[in-house]
């Protein structure tokens, strides 16, 4: 039993998600440094909403 159970905490907070990836192009070293990856697959720019 670890701590969050002995203190009734069983929420799940956080999950793994990896998509599938199809390795067609890649953009140059350049590019994924300003998008954050090299793979357009992978691509997904964040847009906050003015919450």
């Amino acid at each position: 039993m670890n701590e969050a159970q002995v203190q009734g905490f069983n929420w799940e907070l956080a999950r793994a998600y990896i998509p599938w990836q199809r390795y067609t192009t890649r953009w140059s070293p350049e590019e994924g440094l300003k998008k954050g990856t090299i793979f357009p697959e992978l691509y997904r720019p964040y847009h906050p909403t003015g919450r």
